[in-house]
């Protein structure tokens, strides 16, 4: 039976993990120490014994970022001895993986021994999740940097072992909670996929797709993240949804400079009328005005607008700061100065954009 290849982790950026500070505590030191501390004999490449009765070496292809000089696992491969029935009860991946209906799981039945690649898996995050599997809790570090944590929920969602992770995935979650991102970003992405990899922060999860429904300027881009497609989907709804209804405040406005009744006098509908489009334009909004439909009451006006690559909260600002200046004679009594949108637009604005609210599992759930 022919192998089958592996599959690779998507998104899998780890930085190499930083050793604790000469003046740290004990303690301090211990937490934050390297995470593969294996020690071998400098000419041989034996595996890291996460069970020495296992009967599986799992190994990874590419040339590791360990420190060979310090005596972790030296040459181009880290191998990891490991048990079958830990890493099928707790991996739905290696559960399906390890059937005899698959080489692997077909030469550790007939062989009694297997060895598996496991492609992009950085060995210390892939040795943080085994200790995990194996129940070697006291080997697993209790702080990450939040590229770590992310390799790991990463990880964790290849692998399908969330359950065995979760209760670290806690701890190491609530040290980096502070670096959440207020505003659009990668790491705003990162933090959203670790929510929704590890479900155990919905405060997060609701904060990132709340920045991604205001802030996004198009269709969310999940960057290969593994953030599930209903979760994207959802996004885009609102963002869209709100996108619909600024494009509606806007081209209401637009028609009645247009059509009339005055908002203040002809002259100073026209001015403004231009002064709106210039803007829109200078924001690369674009507009159409259309008088081709003739009916028997005269034109048919249909006004255009697209502003589907601005995000929400771009256009809520521009509207609740919307400002132009005509010399229209009556100043101060000016409408179209006052209220461009009308007497409650800007609060239409704002119930809009409250509107725009980040998910909840439970929204999730009805999607």
């Amino acid at each position: 039976m022919a192998p089958r290849q592996t599959k690779s982790l998507r998104g899998l950026n780890l930085r190499k993990s930083t050793s604790a500070t000469p003046m740290a505590s004990t303690q301090e030191q211990e937490d934050t120490k390297p995470i593969l501390t294996a020690v071998v004999a400098p000419d041989l490449h034996p595996p890291y014994q996460v069970d020495p009765d296992g009967d599986i070496i799992l190994f990874t292809p590419k040339t590791p970022l360990i420190d060979i000089s310090k005596g972790n696992v030296p040459g181009n491969y880290a191998r990891f001895q490991v048990s079958s029935k830990h890493l099928a009860l707790a991996s739905a991946y290696f559960k399906r993986l390890l059937k005899d209906c698959w080489a692997e799981g077909s030469a550790l039945s007939k062989k009694g021994s297997v060895e598996i690649p496991v492609n992009d898996c950085k060995p210390d995050i892939l040795l943080v999740l085994l200790n995990l599997i194996h129940g070697r809790s006291r080997q697993v570090p209790l702080k990450l940097t939040l590229p770590q944590l992310s390799d790991i929920a990463v990880a964790t969602d290849f692998f399908q072992c969330n359950e065995v992770v979760e209760v670290f995935a806690g701890i190491w979650i609530q040290a980096l909670e502070s670096l959440v991102p207020s505003s659009f970003s990668q790491d705003m992405k990162i933090w959203m996929m670790i929510s929704c990899v590890f479900r155990s922060h919905s405060v997060i999860f609701q904060k990132t797709t709340k920045i991604a429904i205001q802030q996004a300027t198009g269709p969310f881009d999940t960057s290969n993240l593994p953030i599930p497609n209903s979760i994207k989907d959802k996004i885009d709804q609102c963002r869209q949804k709100g996108i619909e209804k600024f494009e509606l405040m806007i081209k209401e406005h637009i028609s009645r400079l247009l059509k009339g009744p005055a908002q203040c006098s002809e002259s100073c509908d026209a001015a403004h009328l231009g002064l709106t489009l210039g803007k829109l334009i200078r924001r690369k909004i674009s507009c159409l005005i259309d008088t081709a439909h003739l009916f028997e009451s005269g034109p048919a006006l249909s006004v255009t607008v697209d502003i589907r690559e601005s995000s929400p909260a771009i256009i809520y600002t521009m509207i609740k700061q919307w400002e132009t200046i005509s010399d229209c004679h009556r100043s101060g009594l000016c409408s179209n100065k006052m209220n461009p949108f009308g007497g409650d637009g800007k609060r239409r604005a704002d119930r809009i954009y409250c509107s725009l609210n980040g998910l909840t599992w439970d929204a999730k759930a009805k999607t």
